[in-house]
């Protein structure tokens, strides 16, 4: 009787095939997050100073949100007017009513939208405020007290709630993703810039807009 040939090799390579496949979706992910932080393309911008250096005003967020922009009275172009409605709305945080009425519980959502805000609020933070390395924590709850992280906790809740099919966790995390370029400019400009590979204009910009 002829002996079986071992299947070391065929293990292997299979092994490899699962490994390539794994690696294939977090480089997917991983884009999938990074095209959030670009407002506007590294390499299509093409404004400069006389240094040759990259105009940096050019990655913020301008004008009013689409869709909830109007529901909620908040802009782009008003960081700290908007940062103090937004902020007001996470009611995990402040325990209280919000001016606008509009209180955003975790309590309140469903099991499928908890699912979701864990998922995106462990995807951000606000890091260069209070170091905190994500959003929520394991259970839903804010993993951070700061202003900045109790608006864009109170707006995911406010999406997932009122629009939950019309926008992706993704398209979520890409509002956020806004809404922290304008609350900590320099810091978030800087680390896009250094991602492509360009240099930051000399324009000055704040580490932070708006309380911790």
């Amino acid at each position: 009787m002829k002996k079986k040939k071992p299947k070391t090799m065929e293990t292997v390579l299979y092994a490899l095939v699962i490994l390539v496949l794994a690696v294939t979706a977090l480089n997917q992910y991983q884009i999938s997050k990074f095209s959030g932080m670009v407002v506007g393309s590294v390499a299509s911008v093409p404004n400069t100073d006389s240094s040759g250096n990259i105009d940096v005003s050019q990655f913020m967020p301008k004008g009013i949100p689409s869709i909830y922009g109007s529901e909620l009275k908040v802009s782009f172009d008003d960081v700290v007017g908007s940062l103090s409605v937004l902020s007001a709305m996470d009611w995990d945080l402040t325990q209280e009513d919000s001016p606008n009425g509009m209180s955003m519980k975790f309590s309140d959502l469903t099991d499928d939208q908890k699912a979701r805000y864990i998922k995106i609020g462990s995807s951000i933070a606000c890091e260069y405020c209070c170091g905190a390395k994500t959003m929520v924590m394991k259970n839903g709850q804010p993993a951070c007290g700061c202003s900045h992280s109790a608006a864009m906790r109170a707006l995911t809740k406010y999406l997932l709630t009122k629009h939950g099919t019309e926008y992706t966790d993704e398209q979520i995390l890409n509002e956020l993703v806004k809404w922290k370029t304008l609350f900590f400019p320099k810091q978030m400009t800087a680390k896009l810039l250094q991602q492509g590979g360009k240099t930051q204009s000399s324009n000055q910009l704040p580490d932070m807009v708006g309380g911790c």
